[in-house]
């Protein structure tokens, strides 16, 4: 038999049981380690996001702006171009229920006489 068997696997299972707690301590270091880089990723990635879609809101904001004015100036060129027909038509209506007036009366006389 071995002399101090006993001791050295004693020794041998306290340091086994050193390596097994140092193992655990460092992985726990390296998760929390990656978890805080994850997390400051995510966070430059959001402000990035977040700078990105306020510029973009800027130019939705002119374009929004631009989009109203080219509205505005057709709906006035629309009425424009509505109220000159309307003035031009209007003698020409006025001049046919004169005349429709004009062949009632006719028609008027006639029946009576």
């Amino acid at each position: 038999m071995i002399p101090n068997l006993d001791l050295i696997l004693v020794a041998f299972l306290h340091g086994s049981f050193i390596a097994c707690v140092l193992l655990v301590v460092i992985s726990v270091i390296l998760i929390g380690l990656l978890f805080s880089f994850f997390l400051t990723l995510f966070s430059i990635v959001i402000i990035d996001l977040y700078d990105v879609f306020s510029m973009c809101s800027m130019h939705y904001v002119t374009l929004k702006a631009n989009l109203e004015l080219g509205l505005v100036l057709i709906l006035y060129i629309v009425m424009q171009q509505a109220v000159s027909l309307v003035l031009a038509s209007k003698s020409s209506v006025l001049n046919k229920i004169f005349q429709s007036n004009e062949k009632a009366r006719h028609v008027m006389k006639h029946v009576d006489a």
